[in-house]
């Protein structure tokens, strides 16, 4: 029997969920947890989700109380701060099932979450910051070019003067080094490298439901360092305006996603600009 894995994170001096395997659940028709049932669901069971968690409505709600059982992915998801926070979700050994044919990534720009599905399942879910205005993520189909442990910018980094101190710290080194500075690179750590004009994954400051980056998607250190473990150079990648389909192995509609010439970027030229 599959077991999925609620992961700890540290944030702000408070502990998150603990870490206890527990099994899926199997639903009814109306989404809510039968009795005496825990074996994993499939799509083609009868019982399965008839609607789609990942946009439940009525959390917030007094008295709501979350149907689902305790360490289940759908539990993971009714929590009522659910996507706006730090948590992250992991099946690790659904996580160690995945290649590049049974699995894909999707960037969740609405709720600002990246999910790895492995088989139609979710393996990871976790919160993102992506690209602000006049610095957006490109929406669109792509796939994993590149992964690297160590990563650094070539164009957004800081500024430091002759005497050690950092005159910005939001540098574009494209428009300039201004006198007597240097350019100090951001380090962009287990970076995965999705165009090859410089949009990824990586390591970076994340506020949950907040855009904050240059256009690369940001994620905190545990998840995404989890992530590099098992991710493939040519996963299928998803970056879409809106909630893909859980009940459907994570399904995105054509109309959710902003298609470019190549569908998946790799006619762009190589600068390796972030």
């Amino acid at each position: 029997m599959k077991t999925a894995i609620i992961c700890t994170a540290l944030m702000g001096g408070a502990l998150m969920t603990s870490c206890a395997p527990t099994p899926y659940p199997r639903a009814n028709v109306h989404g809510m947890p039968q009795a005496g049932t825990a074996q994993q669901p499939l799509a083609t069971d009868p019982g399965y989700l008839t609607f789609n968690p990942l946009t439940m409505q009525g959390k917030d709600q007094p008295g709501y109380v979350n149907p689902f059982p305790a360490g289940s992915y759908e539990h993971f998801v009714a929590q009522p701060d659910y996507p706006k926070t730090m948590r992250d979700y992991c099946d690790e050994r659904l996580l160690s099932q995945l290649t590049a044919n049974n699995s894909k990534i999707i960037i969740c720009l609405p709720q600002q979450r990246a999910r790895v599905y492995v088989n139609g399942r979710v393996a990871m879910d976790w919160p993102v910051s992506t690209g602000t205005n006049g610095h957006e993520t490109p929406t669109g189909t792509f796939r994993i070019l590149e992964k690297k442990v160590d990563h650094s910018s070539n164009r957004y980094g800081r500024f430091v003067n002759e005497q050690g101190r950092t005159t910005n710290s939001n540098a574009d080194a494209s428009l300039g080094i201004p006198e007597g500075n240097t350019f100090r690179p951001a380090a962009m750590p287990y970076w995965h490298r999705l165009t090859l004009d410089g949009v990824g994954l990586h390591v970076g400051k994340v506020v949950p439901g907040s855009r904050l980056s240059h256009g690369c998607i940001r994620s905190p250190q545990g998840p995404i360092k989890k992530f590099y473990e098992y991710s493939v150079v040519g996963m299928p990648a998803y970056i879409s305006r809106a909630v893909e389909d859980y009940t459907r192995g994570g399904a995105v509609r054509s109309i959710d996603v902003k298609y470019r010439p190549g569908g998946d970027h790799t006619d762009m030229p190589l600068n390796n600009n972030h």
